[in-house]
């Protein structure tokens, strides 16, 4: 009887991994919808959709407080925002960050402040739906939100071929 018990409990749990890779993100799919709280009050009371950004290009920025790499990657997609906005481009970070204390996040944006769009998601939801495995990671999305680059981790030189990649998209007709 324990040995049947076993066994099925194997081939379940065989089964279900399966049908998650199945179900893995990947380029051209759409991105995972979302509905989540300003982090900051800047960031505004009521719930920010993900379908909200439609039109545009964006950039959603999963980040944590104790992310080594995210105290890089912060001011750098900063700067790449705030330049491309001023620009006039349809482009947007949406950056959601996973603390279990969205205080942490305050925290570190008072250190390393931003004009973009911050959203957190202390139960971890969103990061599950899109299958974050490390912090941090970036999903491209282009203007009808399809994924278009994943990018885990982050080192300075990284910014470059983010940005290459978010020119491309905003070169394309819609």
């Amino acid at each position: 009887m324990r040995i049947t018990r076993l066994c099925s409990l194997v081939l379940a749990a065989s089964l279900l991994g399966v049908s998650m890779l199945a179900a893995a993100l990947d380029l051209g799919m759409n991105a995972p919808a979302f509905s989540l709280s300003g982090l900051r009050p800047q960031d505004g009371v009521a719930k920010i959709n993900l379908a909200d950004f439609r039109g545009k290009v964006v950039y959603v920025d999963f980040w944590a407080s104790w992310c080594g790499p995210c105290v890089v990657s912060t001011p750098l997609l900063n700067e790449l925002r705030n330049r491309l906005v001023k620009q006039g481009k349809p482009f947007e970070i949406l950056a959601i960050n996973v603390d279990k204390k969205p205080a942490d996040g305050i925290d570190f944006l008072s250190d390393q402040p931003v004009q973009y769009v911050t959203v957190s998601d202390s139960a971890g939801a969103t990061p599950a739906s899109y299958q974050v495995q490390s912090m941090p990671t970036g999903f491209l999305l282009d203007t009808s939100g399809k994924i278009r680059l994943i990018h885990q981790g982050f080192k300075s030189s990284d910014i470059k071929l983010i940005e290459t990649q978010i020119e491309k998209l905003l070169a394309e007709k819609p």
